[in-house]
């Protein structure tokens, strides 16, 4: 898809626009995070839906776990940045995976013991990491700069079910998916205008479009499902026990 050396000069020749949008969305995500930690430890139950948590998850792992490439192998300043950022949003992840063990076996495993409902949630999260480690060595991004844009663009896709299928906004915000919209905007940004024709096709671009607009409408959605007061509980009585288990 590119050329690393082509990327890591384009940083060199534009330092300051790139820091500055990088480090707005670096601090945008970690708002997004930290509120979504707040929403399950207030309300009970999980924010960002799974699918999301094992997808990030396994993408900052692989960045983070290749400290050697980024500090010795290209020794360069950016990419310690971005170790350093991603190292930050994988800690949180462990986090949400910590609040899922507590609270989410209710909701996904509600017959099943807290430990087959752990083995069951950190193994989904093995299988995406082993699934994510698989596509690396297919994906033509060695600085892991495009596929950072599939953690977000996906991010509805999972939310959207999980509201429907609880019938409740409970220990959502649109505080959170505001924050991943307008990350969009700053990542997409930095990319197309800096990193050369790789991330100027007419799919990233739309991607990027696509990404805005449906992550802009899940947080005015979810504003208004919450604005006439506290959500109601989810509604797990009407979801088929072969969902719920």
């Amino acid at each position: 898809m590119y050329d690393p050396q082509t990327i890591l000069s384009a940083i060199d020749d534009h330092p300051v626009p790139i820091l500055l949008g990088f480090g707005l969305a670096m601090v945008l995500q970690n708002v997004a995070m930290v509120t979504a930690v707040v929403m399950t430890r207030r309300e009970g139950w999980i924010s960002i839906p799974l699918p999301c948590t094992f997808l990030w998850l396994a993408h900052d792992l692989s960045v983070v776990a290749r400290f050697d490439t980024w500090f010795n192998t290209y020794d360069h300043w950016f990419l310690k940045l971005f170790w350093l950022g991603l190292l930050s949003a994988f800690l949180l992840e462990l986090v949400f995976m910590t609040q899922a063990m507590r609270v989410g076996r209710k909701e996904y495993l509600p017959n099943g013991s807290q430990a087959q409902w752990n083995a069951l949630l950190w193994g989904g999260a093995a299988l995406f990491v082993l699934c994510w480690e698989y596509q690396t060595t297919v994906w033509d991004d060695p600085l892991h700069q495009a596929l950072a844009s599939t953690t977000m663009y996906v991010i509805p896709l999972a939310v959207v079910p999980l509201v429907l299928r609880r019938r409740s906004a409970v220990a959502q915000s649109p505080v959170i998916y505001a924050c991943f919209a307008g990350m969009v905007i700053l990542w997409w940004a930095v990319t197309m205008g800096a990193y050369g024709e790789g991330f100027r096709t007419w799919q990233y671009l739309a991607s990027g479009v696509v990404a805005f607009g449906t992550l802009t409408g899940l947080s005015v959605w979810i504003h208004r499902l919450r604005a006439a007061g506290p959500p109601p509980e989810p509604d797990l009585e009407r979801v088929p026990a072969a969902v719920r288990s």
